[in-house]
């Protein structure tokens, strides 16, 4: 029962760091997660109320309608003063 709820906190982990970043996880298999850890051997030691640190490979694209639009900078033109003669 441990193992299946460490892993889904895992999943849970990943999911919203990918939407947190506004990102997309790709479909099918293209988007799968690996974790580099071994979860059996994490779940052997974990106890309880324990951090668990792990890494994750994943292919990700943005996600378009969370992109803030490009805004192009505006330069304002110098304002050059003419001298008058006296």
């Amino acid at each position: 029962m441990t193992g299946f709820a460490l892993q889904e906190s895992i999943i849970n982990t990943v999911e919203a760091a990918v939407g947190a970043y506004g990102l997309l996880a790709l479909e099918g298999s293209d988007g799968e997660v690996n974790v580099n850890e071994d979860i059996q051997e994490i779940n052997k030691s974990y106890k309880l109320g324990d951090d668990v640190q792990f890494t994750a490979t994943l292919k990700c694209e943005f996600d378009s309608t969370k992109q803030r639009p490009v805004e192009t900078p505006t330069v304002d033109e110098p304002q050059i003063e003419k001298a008058t003669a006296e």
